[in-house]
C-alpha cells in the first residue's frame, strides 16, 4: 500500500489500482487489488467454507429484508439502523438450528418470536416513553385479526410528545412473515391493510379507543408463519382542512407482539 501526495487528487480504479481516500489521513491510499478471485472462491475447495458462509449470510439478508418489510408502515420512524438489528437476530436464529449441517441452515422466526417481541424501532423517544401507558391487544392467527386498545392519555401525565407539531395520530400493522428453510429460496410475506386513527391534537386529551386490523378473506396460514404487530405514532402538521404533512424525523414506534 501506498500514500499518493501533492496536486494530484484522484479516488477509483487506474490500471491495476485502486485509489480512495480515508477521512483521517490526508492525500489518496493506491494499492494493488488482492484476495482471490470469484471463479476461485466459487470452485476451489479450499473455499468450501466460505461458499457455506456466503450462502448462509445470503439466508440471514433474506430472513432480515421480510422482517423489514413487515414494519413497513412504521419502519420511516425508525431512528436507527434497524436492518442491522435485525440481520444480527436472524443470524443469531440461524445458529440455533441444529439438525441441518452447516450451509444448510433454516431461520425459522417462528420458533423464535420472542427474540423480537418488543423491539423498539424508535430508540431516543422510544414509544414506552411517549405512551406511558401499557396497551392491551389480542393476535388471533386463526382468523387472521389483531385489535389494539388504546387507552385514554392526558398530555404530560401518561403521554408526552416531545416534538412541537399540534396533531398525532396512531398506526396499527398486521403482517405475516415466512420461515425461511435452508434453500433460501422462498422469500414471502403477505399483509393485511395497515389501519390509521383520525388525526388527534398534541395538547388535548386522547379518548381511548380500540382498532382492529384484519387480513383479507381466502388467506392460508400454517405453524411456519409468524405474525407480527406494530404500533406507532406519527406526528402532523396540517396544511389544509384535507390535508396533514407527516413530520419528518418525528413519532415512534415498536413491535407490540407476535403470533
Amino acid at each position: 500500500m501506498a500514500r499518493l501526495k501533492g496536486a494530484i487528487d484522484l479516488a477509483g480504479k487506474l490500471g491495476g489500482l485502486s485509489i480512495f481516500k480515508r477521512i483521517d489521513m490526508d492525500g489518496s491510499i493506491v494499492r494493488m487489488p488482492g484476495g482471490a478471485t470469484k471463479n476461485k472462491i466459487k470452485n476451489d475447495k479450499n473455499f468450501a467454507r466460505t461458499r457455506e458462509n456466503n450462502l448462509e449470510w445470503k439466508g440471514v439478508g433474506k430472513a432480515a429484508g421480510n422482517i423489514r418489510k413487515a414494519v413497513i408502515h412504521v419502519k420511516h420512524l425508525a431512528d436507527h439502523n434497524i436492518t442491522n438489528d435485525f440481520s444480527t437476530l436472524c443470524k443469531k436464529i440461524q445458529l440455533q438450528d441444529t439438525e441441518n449441517e452447516r450451509g444448510k441452515r433454516s431461520i425459522l422466526l417462528s420458533k423464535h418470536r420472542d427474540l423480537l417481541e418488543g423491539y423498539h424501532i424508535t430508540r431516543i423517544n422510544s414509544f414506552d416513553g411517549v405512551v406511558r401507558l401499557p396497551l392491551k391487544y389480542e393476535i388471533d392467527k386463526q382468523t387472521g385479526s389483531a385489535w389494539v386498545q388504546f387507552p385514554n392519555l392526558t398530555p404530560e401525565i401518561n403521554l408526552f410528545i416531545p416534538w412541537q407539531y399540534p396533531v398525532f395520530r396512531f398506526i396499527i400493522s398486521l403482517q405475516a412473515v415466512r420461515d425461511l428453510h435452508h434453500d433460501y429460496a422462498n422469500n414471502d410475506t403477505m399483509a393485511a391493510p395497515v389501519v390509521y386513527t383520525a388525526w388527534k391534537p398534541t395538547a388535548q386529551n386522547y379518548t381511548g379507543e380500540r382498532i382492529a386490523v384484519q387480513f383479507e378473506e381466502g388467506w392460508e396460514m400454517d405453524d411456519s408463519w409468524t405474525l407480527i404487530l406494530s404500533v406507532g405514532l406519527e406526528i402532523g402538521n396540517p396544511i389544509s382542512n384535507n390535508y396533514t404533512a407527516i413530520a419528518k424525523r418525528a413519532g415512534s414506534a415498536k413491535i407490540l407482539a407476535l403470533a
